[in-house]
């Protein structure tokens, strides 16, 4: 989790640079992304806090749309963000993911439910999407 908060601190620092710079961070929001995703095991990170609704969240219908594991779209659209920047379809890659955050969050909100595991793959789109959209 720790390689969550030096991307989290990494893009910050970048914002402000160049568009070289802007690259470098999104490669490395994007990394850190596809390793939350698809390395960390829920059940591991959620175990470890105690209070939250992480088994809620996981477990219900809202967590495989179409039969498909949230985390395997996460980080598809996680290996799609340098793609999306350089193919010239960032902005529309970026509003996908900030519709997608709502959506999730909505869905939380909805179950009385927060996951810690989905809240950290949250934060690092958002921050992904905020660079593809220039912001």
């Amino acid at each position: 989790m720790l390689y969550v908060v030096v991307a989290a601190l990494a893009g910050a620092g970048i914002y402000a640079a160049t568009a070289g710079a802007r690259e470098a961070a999104l490669l490395l929001l994007s990394a850190s992304g596809l390793v939350h995703t698809l390395f960390n095991k829920p059940q591991a990170l959620c175990g470890k806090v105690r209070r939250g609704g992480c088994e809620a969240v996981l477990a219900s219908p809202y967590a495989r749309p179409l039969g498909i594991p949230l985390e395997h779209l996460g980080a598809a659209w996680f290996a799609g963000v340098l793609p999306s920047y350089y193919l010239g379809f960032g902005h529309a890659w970026g509003l996908l993911a900030l519709l997608a955050v709502a959506a999730l969050v909505g869905v939380e909100v909805k179950l009385r439910a927060f996951c810690i595991y989905c809240t950290i793959a949250h934060v690092i789109g958002i921050t992904a999407a905020l660079f593809l959209l220039g912001l």
